[in-house]
Protein backbone atom coordinates (compact mmCIF):
# COMPACT_ATOMS: atom_id res chain seq x y z
CA UNK A 1 0.00 0.00 0.00
CA UNK A 2 2.78 2.54 0.38
CA UNK A 3 4.68 1.73 -2.89
CA UNK A 4 1.32 2.75 -4.42
CA UNK A 5 1.32 6.01 -2.24
CA UNK A 6 4.32 6.75 -3.53
CA UNK A 7 3.77 6.68 -6.54
CA UNK A 8 0.51 8.28 -7.00
CA UNK A 9 2.23 10.98 -5.00
CA UNK A 10 4.79 11.67 -7.76
CA UNK A 11 2.25 10.91 -10.24
CA UNK A 12 0.64 14.12 -8.80
CA UNK A 13 3.36 16.28 -10.15
CA UNK A 14 3.36 14.86 -13.65
CA UNK A 15 1.06 16.39 -16.77
CA UNK A 16 -0.99 14.50 -18.37
CA UNK A 17 0.86 14.51 -21.60
CA UNK A 18 4.03 13.20 -19.62
CA UNK A 19 1.92 10.21 -17.45
CA UNK A 20 1.38 9.46 -21.44
CA UNK A 21 4.78 9.25 -22.42
CA UNK A 22 5.92 7.63 -19.42
CA UNK A 23 3.47 4.64 -19.45
CA UNK A 24 3.33 3.88 -23.18
CA UNK A 25 6.00 5.00 -25.35
CA UNK A 26 8.24 2.29 -23.90
CA UNK A 27 5.42 -0.32 -24.55
CA UNK A 28 4.70 1.15 -28.24
CA UNK A 29 6.99 -1.09 -29.78
CA UNK A 30 5.66 -4.15 -27.80
CA UNK A 31 1.89 -3.07 -29.26
CA UNK A 32 3.59 -3.07 -32.88
CA UNK A 33 5.28 -6.17 -32.57
CA UNK A 34 2.37 -8.42 -31.37
CA UNK A 35 -0.39 -6.50 -34.05
CA UNK A 36 2.58 -7.03 -36.74
CA UNK A 37 3.65 -10.45 -35.80
CA UNK A 38 2.37 -11.82 -32.26
CA UNK A 39 5.76 -11.65 -31.39
CA UNK A 40 7.14 -14.04 -33.86
CA UNK A 41 10.53 -13.03 -34.93
CA UNK A 42 10.05 -15.78 -38.09
CA UNK A 43 6.87 -14.21 -39.35
CA UNK A 44 6.91 -14.22 -42.95
CA UNK A 45 4.42 -12.44 -45.45
CA UNK A 46 5.28 -13.20 -48.89
CA UNK A 47 2.55 -11.09 -50.77
CA UNK A 48 4.94 -7.92 -49.04
CA UNK A 49 8.05 -9.77 -48.76
CA UNK A 50 7.65 -8.49 -44.97
CA UNK A 51 10.11 -10.28 -42.03
CA UNK A 52 10.30 -10.96 -38.75
CA UNK A 53 8.59 -9.58 -35.60
CA UNK A 54 7.91 -5.91 -36.90
CA UNK A 55 7.47 -7.06 -40.87
CA UNK A 56 9.90 -5.12 -42.57
CA UNK A 57 9.98 -4.78 -45.66
CA UNK A 58 12.70 -4.11 -48.13
CA UNK A 59 11.65 -0.37 -48.73
CA UNK A 60 11.90 0.15 -44.90
CA UNK A 61 15.18 -1.42 -44.78
CA UNK A 62 16.65 1.13 -47.09
CA UNK A 63 14.73 4.03 -45.77
CA UNK A 64 16.46 3.59 -42.63
CA UNK A 65 19.71 2.72 -43.92
CA UNK A 66 19.48 6.31 -46.03
CA UNK A 67 18.29 8.35 -42.87
CA UNK A 68 21.89 6.60 -40.81
CA UNK A 69 23.97 7.98 -44.40
CA UNK A 70 25.30 4.37 -44.94
CA UNK A 71 24.32 0.36 -45.37
CA UNK A 72 24.10 -0.64 -42.14
CA UNK A 73 21.30 -3.20 -41.84
CA UNK A 74 20.78 -5.69 -44.96
CA UNK A 75 17.83 -7.89 -45.74
CA UNK A 76 18.48 -10.73 -43.11
CA UNK A 77 18.92 -8.79 -39.97
CA UNK A 78 15.12 -7.80 -40.56
CA UNK A 79 14.75 -11.20 -38.90
CA UNK A 80 16.55 -10.56 -36.03
CA UNK A 81 14.38 -8.64 -33.54
CA UNK A 82 16.75 -6.63 -31.57
CA UNK A 83 17.85 -5.09 -35.17
CA UNK A 84 14.23 -4.91 -36.10
CA UNK A 85 13.69 -2.74 -32.99
CA UNK A 86 16.88 -0.40 -33.84
CA UNK A 87 15.37 0.17 -37.52
CA UNK A 88 12.26 1.06 -35.31
CA UNK A 89 13.73 3.49 -32.73
CA UNK A 90 15.57 5.08 -35.75
CA UNK A 91 12.31 5.67 -37.66
CA UNK A 92 11.15 7.16 -34.38
CA UNK A 93 14.58 9.55 -34.04
CA UNK A 94 13.85 10.97 -37.74
CA UNK A 95 9.93 11.80 -36.59
CA UNK A 96 9.02 15.17 -35.91
CA UNK A 97 6.68 15.37 -32.89
CA UNK A 98 6.75 11.98 -32.41
CA UNK A 99 3.00 10.44 -30.73
CA UNK A 100 1.99 6.65 -30.43
CA UNK A 101 -0.37 7.21 -32.82
CA UNK A 102 1.81 9.26 -35.59
CA UNK A 103 5.19 6.39 -35.03
CA UNK A 104 1.84 3.64 -35.41
CA UNK A 105 0.38 4.78 -38.32
CA UNK A 106 3.73 5.63 -40.28
CA UNK A 107 4.77 2.29 -38.89
CA UNK A 108 2.12 1.16 -41.05
CA UNK A 109 1.38 3.48 -43.79
CA UNK A 110 5.10 5.28 -43.97
CA UNK A 111 6.07 9.14 -43.28
CA UNK A 112 2.66 10.23 -43.98
CA UNK A 113 1.04 7.34 -42.76
CA UNK A 114 0.11 9.45 -39.64
CA UNK A 115 -2.56 11.19 -42.31
CA UNK A 116 -4.03 7.96 -43.97
CA UNK A 117 -7.57 7.36 -43.20
CA UNK A 118 -5.98 3.56 -44.69
CA UNK A 119 -3.57 3.75 -41.34
CA UNK A 120 -6.82 4.41 -38.68
CA UNK A 121 -7.63 1.03 -38.24
CA UNK A 122 -4.13 -0.53 -37.67
CA UNK A 123 -3.72 2.30 -34.92
CA UNK A 124 -7.03 1.07 -33.23
CA UNK A 125 -5.05 -3.00 -33.22
CA UNK A 126 -2.30 -1.23 -32.29
CA UNK A 127 -3.96 1.26 -29.15
CA UNK A 128 -5.84 -1.86 -27.76
CA UNK A 129 -2.57 -3.41 -27.00
CA UNK A 130 -0.95 -0.45 -24.94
Amino acid sequence: MKLFLIVLNVGLFLTTSSVEVVRSIPNLIDAIIYVESRGDVKAYNAKENAVGCLQIRPIMLREVNRLLGYNKYKLEDRWNKAKSIEMFNIIKQHTTNPTNEKLARNWNGGWNGYKKQSTLKYWQKVKEQL
